[in-house]
């Protein structure tokens, strides 16, 4: 089966047959597009709660129904919540930065984590466990799942998994493949493991520097109650980012969103 990948020319979700192509994943299809929502399926609809304070310290925890085979690109909406997910750390340079700010503006993110990097700064995702966000497995190495044998696909999310848990105490309730890369066989790694599959609505960009007027620009403009918002701590020069959220963060309040957990 041919999987969904991202395409970092444009930002946007590509398929087979880009615009028009549906992807069938588990029995359901997903639209192409900006608004691409989930069409039909088995899968119960996820619900969202409001996200904890991060100065709180309460770790938080998703509210979503399972078997979960499709994955996730908005939360179900009650009163304009958003999430805000961070991707490829822990970092020890930017993590602890987009904790400060998290914690500043009394936000609970989701913290897409590589396994290698939770491996070498497991201080960094206690931390952010312990500051009451969520950590989501985002595979050992970041490789691209889509051409990968099943066994590559179980070895790259248990060994995550397992070094999450290790650090944390906590087995990760969430997925996010890398590049948006899903296939059958990563959708049925996900269900033995029992973690959500999840994806994003808004992608800014971050990870190609454009800028922190672009990042801003991405991100107020393209989110709407439901978004899942895409940002980064790792791979890279992040200062961009962190700057980005520096002024997205308060405007976003200001707007009247409240972030949630997916």
């Amino acid at each position: 089966m041919a999987g969904v990948t991202r395409d970092r020319d444009d930002g946007s979700v590509s398929f087979v047959n880009r615009r028009r192509a549906l992807l069938a994943v588990g029995g359901m299809a997903l639209t192409a597009g900006p608004a691409r929502r989930l069409l039909s399926g088995p899968a119960a609809q996820a619900s969202a709660h409001r996200a904890v304070p991060a100065h709180h310290a309460v770790p938080a925890q998703p509210v979503l129904s399972y078997p979960h085979t499709r994955p996730l690109y908005y939360i179900h909406d009650t009163s304009r919540s958003i999430a805000l997910t961070i991707d490829d750390g822990p970092d020890p340079v930017y993590t602890p930065q987009v904790l400060k700010l998290l914690h500043q503006y009394r936000v609970t993110a989701t913290f897409s984590m590589i396994g290698v990097h939770v491996a070498a700064y497991p201080h960094l995702a206690r931390a952010v466990h312990e500051a009451g966000h969520l950590i989501a497995n985002h595979t050992w190495t970041h490789a691209n799942l889509a051409g990968l044998p099943a066994h590559r696909v179980q070895s790259e999310l248990t060994q995550a998994s397992d070094a999450i848990h290790a650090a944390t105490g906590v087995h990760p309730a969430l997925f996010r493949a890398p590049y948006g890369a899903w296939t059958a066989a990563v959708i049925r790694q996900c269900e033995r493991m029992k973690m959500i599959p999840m994806d994003w609505s808004v992608d800014p960009r971050d990870w190609a520097e454009p800028g922190v007027r672009r990042i801003v620009r991405r991100i107020m403009t393209q989110t709407r109650p439901g978004s899942i918002i895409l940002e980064h701590d790792g791979g890279g020069n992040r200062s961009q980012t962190v700057a980005a959220l520096r002024i997205v963060l308060p405007r976003l309040l200001d707007e009247g969103y409240h972030f949630a957990v997916p």
